[in-house]
């Protein structure tokens, strides 16, 4: 199948330098999920960062935690017409602590956990898209240990960090944004190191680069993002192993 990869133009208008952003053409990869059959594709938890009182980055009039949102529910939006089964540990202004995240994440049996943010730097000529996987996959913190004592979180060996996933989304963002890469980062970032699932944190760009606040304040541009993080999600639910088949319960002998 023969994909038209979309561009970012910039143009020239009365002296200034401006941007065009093109519509998207041709089909979305709806190919990739129907390729796998119901029963295997995962479930996507999808976690709009900030929310409440927490803003996040502030810059050029933009508020991160708005953004996160509006971005969330287009990605929850474009999966679910792939053909995904989708979860949003936040779907309106509230606030939510890491440790909620993650336990929202790990609730949802074979799945893949995504964490949606924008940057900011206090250079303005910062610029560019990065994905972030786990450094390491650590086990959810018990609220107790023995004696009364607080346990320390034991890393989980074995456990998808999340490397190829941040390298299919990655590679789907450059493609259809035409951003600065960033590249796919490991990170002990808490979202990503405490869920069991493959999990990945997208910078989404700089809130604090004139010319990407640009961009990213428009509906066009945030659809475009999400499109990408869609189909990044949906190349590498094919890569996924099936889901454990439940326990056979053998047949009870007749008395």
């Amino acid at each position: 199948m023969e994909i038209v990869t979309p561009s970012v133009g910039l143009l020239t208008l009365a002296g200034c330098l401006t941007f065009l952003i093109t519509p998207e053409e041709g089909p979305q990869d709806a190919h990739v999920a129907a390729a796998l059959s119901p029963s295997r594709l995962p479930s996507i938890v999808i976690d709009a960062g900030h929310g409440g009182r927490d803003e996040g980055a502030i810059a050029n009039g933009l508020v991160e935690k708005a953004l996160t949102l509006d971005l969330a529910a287009r990605l929850d939006q474009k999966l679910q017409a792939i053909g995904f089964k989708t979860v949003m540990t936040r779907a309106n202004d509230q606030y939510l602590s890491l440790p909620q995240r993650a336990a929202i994440g790990n609730q949802v049996e074979h799945s893949i956990f995504v964490s949606l943010h924008f940057n900011k730097s206090t250079n303005a000529t910062a610029s560019g898209i990065e994905t972030y996987y786990a450094s390491q996959k650590v086990a959810p913190e018990p609220e107790w240990a023995f004696a009364g004592f607080f346990a320390k979180p034991e890393p989980m060996a074995n456990v998808d960090t999340g490397e190829n996933l941040a390298g299919y989304v990655q590679a789907s963002l450059l493609n259809r944004t035409e951003a600065g890469n960033r590249g796919i980062k490991p990170q002990a970032l808490y979202v990503v190191r405490h869920t069991r699932a493959p999990a990945v944190l997208v910078e989404g760009g700089f809130l604090s680069n004139p010319f990407e606040a640009r961009l990213i304040s428009t509906p066009e541009y945030r659809e475009r993002l999400a499109g990408a993080i869609a189909e990044g999600v949906a190349e590498f639910a094919r890569t996924m192993p099936p889901p454990p088949k439940p326990p056979t319960q053998l047949a009870k002998a007749a008395p």
